[in-house]
């Protein structure tokens, strides 16, 4: 008679195989092992895609093989990482062996069930022929998260947490076969994560080992409304949620590597291969028949390049659905508040006992009271749901009761989908460019512009966020038509600008940061290169197409010919500066940009720099670009075309 854990193993590997059990025997049958690996030998099984998928392979320079997870438990044979054939007949013999294990995870059935679906189903393992398995962790997890579909989450961009300025992607494990277009479904349903394990809270050691692969990478897995929590109310940030055509033996394999994968770490590396990466190698080992790896940059991978990969796969995105986040949602609201209204709002968020301005009718203290909870929620969030602000807890009920002792039921907030918004609709992240220029000080020029990624204020708008410039590498050089040597215009490691254009409800200050290097176009030393970092910080105002930033800047800038502070090669300039931008729909946009510096202790005193900048989009991927600019000691003009790919 079959045991009782016998047929749950049966059971559970079913589940994760998506094909009929057998029932497992009392003791392994050596005769049918020798048979399973005679015939992956003879089938190559080593050099299946679905294999080396599943093993996290890649070729390396020299035409071998290389697995990107790190942690040693990933592999049963001692040259597993280098020798997919060797890890594939380790985990054959290990399926066999019925020696008595300290941990459930040392034993190779209830460690790798994806690999064990895999060779299942590929060699036609006879399962009445293998040793009894009892997995009693494997199967709390499959019964907790219940996979039976896929959904890609995008979390936009945010600007305060620099891991997440490019956004981040995730994964979902949908207890429902299609995610349904109610917002509240889907919050129990697994998230899992991954993400780098941060040591350090200094930003440049930070920096340093995030592109240096110096951070381990996990998958994490949590109840998805937790995630939902850390973006769309903790941090304001809007969810695009991406419904996958995946067969059922699809999802099920996913949510057994998932668990997989969950035992290991992998290299974090900032660039390419981080969350956007992981979350497309294991949706492919899953679902072999896909190429999504293949779609994104081999240096640079953007959680934007991952929603684009899933459509070049046609029929794998079944649905998007939009998850405002609580900013968003108070915006919403408040759109549609009179003047007596918006003033209510602002005085019940300060204090929930505030009255009520005497003109509001019935509907309008309705209205107001929902806008003020939103507002206090915006504003209170991580206090309010972390349970870490009592007092915060207490006015928050206040505002409650009051909503409650107004008759009437509120219509439900119904946040249209921002369609230009939608994050894989936007122009290609990385960008090449071509011209030619004038300039006062040596004439006419070429010019090359290109940049690794990401986006900037003047680029085509849609599926970007509006108000927010995100650049890695940068840079623009120049060759002059006098025959003298190249020369680096500007360069940039990291260039943001985060316009928060101020409200009755908001006065975030918007700011800047650059870090890189440029010409100097002054008499501290005219046309030297110089290192240069930039902070800056100050107001936006936003009125329909027009957009004004004034700001306060600091920069140090330095180079061994510089006249800097008494004579050194570094100087500090302090100033202020202006940003104005009006934008001509998606088909173009002007820039201006002013600053003025003042430069204690060094010669000259003072600099300044003035430009204006007109990109006209001829499509989104294509751009036309005329600029002018006026430093001390230059006049130039340019134009170019710019590519996005």
């Amino acid at each position: 008679m079959v045991s009782r854990g016998v047929a749950r193993a049966a059971l559970l590997i079913a589940l994760v195989a998506a094909i009929p059990a057998g029932a497992g025997a009392a003791a392994p049958d050596p005769a049918h092992l020798e048979e399973l690996v005679a015939r992956a030998r003879a089938e190559k099984l080593a050099d299946d895609p679905g294999w080396l998928r599943l093993g996290h392979y890649q070729r390396t320079l020299t035409g071998g093989w290389k697995s990107q997870a790190e942690g040693k438990a990933f592999f049963r044979a001692p040259a597993g990482k280098t020798d997919p054939a060797a890890e594939l007949e380790a985990t054959l013999r290990g399926f066999f062996d019925d020696t008595p294990k300290r941990d459930e995870l040392d034993d190779a059935q209830c460690r790798f069930p994806a690999r064990f679906a895999f060779l299942r189903r590929r060699l036609e393992i006879d399962l009445s022929r293998l040793p009894q398995r009892r997995c009693p962790r494997l199967e709390d997890f499959l019964a907790r998260t219940r996979p039976r579909g896929v959904t890609v989450v995008f979390s936009s961009y945010y600007l305060n947490n620099p891991a997440s300025a490019f956004g981040h992607t995730l994964l979902r494990l949908d207890k429902e076969p299609e995610a349904r277009s109610g917002k509240h479904f889907e919050l129990l349903d697994y998230g899992a994560n991954y993400s780098a394990t941060v040591d350090t809270k200094n930003p440049f050691v930070y920096l340093a080992k995030g592109l240096a692969g110096g951070f381990r990478g996990e998958f994490q897995h949590y109840a998805y409304y937790y995630k939902v929590r850390e973006y769309a109310d903790f941090e304001s940030r809007d969810l695009w949620e991406y419904d996958l055509a995946l067969e059922p033996d699809e999802v099920a394999l996913l949510g057994a590597h998932l668990w997989e994968v969950g035992g290991t770490w992998f290299r974090y590396w900032y660039l390419d291969e981080n969350c956007s990466y992981h979350v497309l190698s294991a949706l492919e080992a899953a679902a072999p028949r896909l190429e999504l790896l293949s779609h994104v940059g081999r240096f640079v991978v953007l959680p934007s390049d991952t929603l684009q990969a899933l459509f070049a796969n046609p029929g794998l995105v079944r649905a998007v659905h939009y998850r405002p986040s609580i900013r968003t949602q108070f915006e919403a609201r408040a759109q549609g508040l009179d003047a007596d209204e918006r003033r209510g709002v602002e005085a019940l968020a300060h204090d929930p006992a505030a009255p009520l301005p005497a003109s509001l009718g019935e509907a309008e203290r309705a209205a107001t009271l929902d806008a003020a909870l939103d507002l206090f929620d915006l504003r209170n969030a991580k206090g309010i749901l972390l349970g870490s602000d009592a007092e915060a807890g207490r006015r928050r009920q206040v505002l409650l009761e009051r909503r409650a002792a107004e008759p009437g039921v509120s219509p439900p907030l119904v946040v249209p989908t921002p369609e230009d918004r939608r994050p894989e609709a936007g122009h290609g992240s990385s960008r090449a460019g071509a011209g030619g220029g004038w300039s006062s000080d040596r004439g006419g020029f070429a010019l090359v512009d290109a940049r690794l990624a990401l986006h900037d204020l003047g680029d085509p708008s849609d599926g970007y966020p509006a108000y927010a410039q995100i650049e890695f590498l940068p840079a623009r050089l120049r060759v002059y038509a006098d025959g003298t040597k190249l020369q680096l215009d500007d360069l940039s490691l990291l260039k943001i600008v985060s316009l928060n254009p101020v409200s009755s409800f908001d006065l975030v200050p918007s700011w800047r940061l650059r870090v890189g290097a440029t010409t100097v176009r002054d008499s501290a030393c005219n046309g030297c290169l110089a290192g240069v970092g930039e902070l800056g910080a100050g107001l936006d105002a936003a009125a329909g197409p027009l957009d004004v930033a004034a700001l306060a800047d600091t920069e140090l800038v330095g180079a061994p010919a510089l006249s800097g502070i008494d004579g050194a090669g570094v100087r500090l300039g302090v100033g202020p500066s202006a940003l104005l931008r009006v934008r001509a729909g998606t088909h173009a946009a002007l820039l201006l940009d002013a600053r003025w510096r003042w430069l204690p202790f060094a010669s000259p005193e003072s600099t300044y720099a003035l430009s204006a900048q007109l990109r006209i989009h001829a499509t989104k991927n294509v751009s036309l670009s005329l600029e002018a600019r006026r430093m001390p000691l230059e006049d130039a003009l340019s134009a170019g075309v710019l590519g996005y790919f």
